[in-house]
């Protein structure tokens, strides 16, 4: 794996972490904060960059099946994603549904990582709420192999797909009621496509460039205009209408930390690759669907015993918490699902 990369999953996943700390305190509720949903962006494209970096030239060279490659995705969304699931059903306030059967459907499309394709609020956001992004995930997933005969040295077609598909992303954009934009262009799976064929692209590109000889003075200058690019489009960001936000907006900047810090050529790099942000990397995604649940407890413990605790400690009390229930899910829950899982499906 990159270094680099995998310890920027660590860092975006604390901007969205610090994105849902508004259902502690209003102060997170400002810009700087809630913007943190840009990290969810990066995880997709890093999604689509890091499945080409690992899986690309085995599958193009049929050293690895489909079928293989499929277990090995699915082994590691999905015993978290349950295991979560049920949590959340245990100790979370559940959701509002009108009966046993309408539960039950709810229940179901989360299971299966489909309610992300019902845009409606109670579906996608239903349980354990960033679980929405899996449905995403799995998406790609499955779509991954069969996009990779687009890849040409003459006519890359899958670049040309990306292009349609962003003038009719940017159409319908336009038109979409703003009631509706969150269900349509921010959780579903299908809009959510050009993402990940952008980390793909980008792959290609890193192919090209990562034996150049980039000095590094000049590797450094290039990751931290990327640094700069990114927080430019990042506060600026409030005057950009939140549809444009949740997607497209971001792909310029986006693309260019993850590109630059592909190359590993700087100053930046070199921070990143610290092995204790590596470490967070590599705990990121149980930190992701970790930290939103523990946050809700945390509120409804509040409101429960009407203990107040200043949030300049409860705050980083809660992170610790979920870097630690993180390190333990990742370690010994995680890693032995996923050997256990590729064992029974693949023999």
């Amino acid at each position: 794996m990159i270094d680099s990369l995998t310890s920027l999953r660590f860092i975006f996943a604390m901007m969205v972490f610090g994105a849902h700390c508004y259902i502690i305190d209003d102060f997170f509720d400002a810009h700087f904060f809630k913007e943190g949903f840009v990290g969810v962006n990066f995880f997709f494209v890093l999604s689509g960059f890091i499945i080409a970096y690992t899986y690309q030239e085995n599958l193009l060279n049929r050293k690895l099946d489909k079928r293989t490659f499929w277990v090995a995705r699915m082994a590691r969304v999905y015993p978290l994603h349950w295991l979560t699931l049920f949590i959340a059903i245990v100790v979370g306030d559940g959701i509002v549904t009108s009966g046993a059967l309408d539960w039950s459907q709810h229940f179901l499309a989360s299971f299966i990582l489909v309610n992300a394709y019902v845009p409606r609020v109670d579906y996608f956001f239903s349980f354990n709420s960033p679980s929405w992004s899996l449905c995403c995930e799995q998406l790609f997933y499955v779509l991954f192999p069969f996009l990779l005969p687009l890849i040409s040295k003459k006519v890359n077609y899958l670049f040309w797909l990306f292009c349609v598909m962003a003038v009719l992303m940017l159409l319908g954009m336009y038109i979409t009621p703003e009631a509706q934009i969150k269900g349509y262009w921010y959780v579903n799976p299908v809009c959510r496509f050009p993402d990940f064929i952008i980390g793909m692209l980008l792959f290609q590109l890193y192919g090209k460039l990562k034996n150049r000889r980039i000095t590094f003075v000049w590797g450094s200058i290039i990751e931290i205009l990327s640094i700069v690019l990114f927080f430019c489009f990042y506060f600026y960001a409030v005057e950009v209408p939140k549809v444009y936000r949740y997607s497209c907006y971001y792909w310029l900047p986006v693309s260019m930390i993850l590109l630059s810090f592909s190359l590993q050529k700087g100053i930046v790099s070199r921070v990143l690759s610290n092995r204790i942000l590596i470490k967070g990397g590599e705990i990121s995604y149980g930190f992701y669907l970790i930290h939103l649940l523990v946050l809700s407890f945390y509120v409804d413990w509040e409101k429960d015993t009407g203990i107040y605790i200043a949030r300049y400690i409860s705050i980083p009390i809660l992170f610790c918490i979920i870097v630690l229930l993180s390190w333990v899910s990742h370690y010994y829950f995680e890693k032995p699902m996923n050997r256990w899982i590729k064992k029974i499906f693949n023999t």
